[in-house]
């Protein structure tokens, strides 16, 4: 029943340029957005829905016709106007570009576009590489840098930097190129060597900050000059999970049961633990937004509950053989969407599972089919 509206909630927001954000006409979302048409392409593919990859392929070519000088592409387009990002850069959009543009490469075998992006993709990786900034290996991304561009993760962050390995493996399958094989390999090593603990003689970004950090139970969110941010990042870890990086998926799975006993519910939180007025991050959160303010404790980036990396840890999860918490988290979901509607809104609050944000959002509907499969 939901897999029909979740596919019409796509559909409606297929466009000329390639898959909006929504179709609804709010804040900026009536436009095509690297991070958001790259995941609702690549969900068309796993599921074969032409009319989904028609879109997609509409997507990478309007990005692409978009890119800066100096490799970058853009966060979204709209008409003949791109934005790169407002307060800072996103370092997430010229990622998921390059990732979709090669599934849909892969999965299209369109050898005529595959010459035609090969510069474009090239000149993106070497803009990234230029964000490494000390030329050790791990993507910086700033304060606001990413999806979670309102919350407080900076500097080597793991979700852009697994998603920095998942672009290189792509490109280096498409191309045929060693040197980003191993380029994916070094990318891979560097974040299981240095977002959890382990017992590699490898030598450490940031000894002194690593040896201070605590054994979780996942990767850590993020790594900075003055340390680690052991948060939960379910974005990082979901993806993590889904290309098979390394990680005691036993114990992460029961950290997951905890966390939802906790909240007694399997709408999990993004973030975790939440940020609350008293904690000393908060003063990161409350100046750091466009339109409104929106992260309030249990909110938005902080600590709500985001379908889109549900559905790829779902995904995740099920590919490495655990599907007993993917079942619960759908099945909650569907309750969720059956009881509050059916409009697949941008997030949940944790403590409510009150449904807000933007209505009718593809991340929301590529999240529930991504469950689904």
């Amino acid at each position: 029943m939901f897999t029909k509206a979740a596919l019409n909630i796509i559909e409606q927001a297929i466009s000329d340029q390639g898959i909006l954000a929504s179709s609804e006409k709010k804040d900026n979302y009536a436009r095509v957005w690297s991070r958001d048409s790259m995941m609702t392409g690549i969900t068309g593919i796993l599921i074969k829905n032409q009319m989904i990859i028609d879109g997609l392929e509409k997507s990478i070519k309007t990005l692409a016709n978009h890119q800066a000088e100096n490799g970058q592409i853009p966060s979204n387009v709209y008409g003949d106007k791109a934005s790169y990002g407002t307060l800072v850069g996103r370092t997430d959009a010229t990622i998921w570009w390059i990732i979709g543009a090669c599934e849909y490469m892969i999965y299209t075998k369109d050898e005529s576009l595959k010459e035609t992006l090969k510069d474009k993709i090239y000149k993106a990786f070497s803009c990234l590489k230029t964000w490494e900034f000390n030329q050790r290996g791990l993507l910086y991304s700033p304060l606001g840098g990413n999806w979670a561009d309102e919350y407080v993760t900076s500097g080597y962050v793991l979700y852009d930097n697994v998603l920095r390995y998942w672009a290189l493996k792509n490109a280096a399958e498409v191309y045929q190129d060693e040197k980003l094989k191993s380029l994916a390999e070094t990318t891979k090593k560097l974040i299981e060597n240095n977002f959890r603990k382990n017992n590699s003689d490898e030598p450490k970004y940031h000894p002194t900050a690593y040896q201070k950090a605590n054994e979780k139970p996942f990767l850590w969110a993020s790594l900075n000059a003055n340390g680690y941010d052991e948060r939960f990042d379910l974005a990082g870890n979901a993806l993590a999970i889904l290309l098979g990086f390394d990680l005691d998926l036993d114990a992460f799975t029961q950290f997951l049961e905890k966390l939802s006993e906790e909240f007694q519910h399997w709408m999990l939180p993004v973030f975790y633990p939440i940020i609350f007025p008293k904690d000393a991050d908060w003063n990161l959160l409350e100046n750091n937004y466009s339109y409104d303010f929106k992260n309030e404790p249990y909110q938005f980036h902080n600590g709500g509950s985001w379908p889109i990396y549900l559905g790829w840890l779902c995904l995740g999860l099920k590919k490495r053989g655990y599907n007993e918490i993917p079942e619960k988290i759908v099945r909650q979901y569907e309750e969720l969407l059956s009881e509050k509607g059916a409009s697949f809104k941008e997030y949940y609050s944790t403590d409510k599972l009150i449904p807000s944000g933007t209505d009718q959002l593809c991340f929301s509907a590529s999240g529930y089919l991504l469950m689904k499969i």
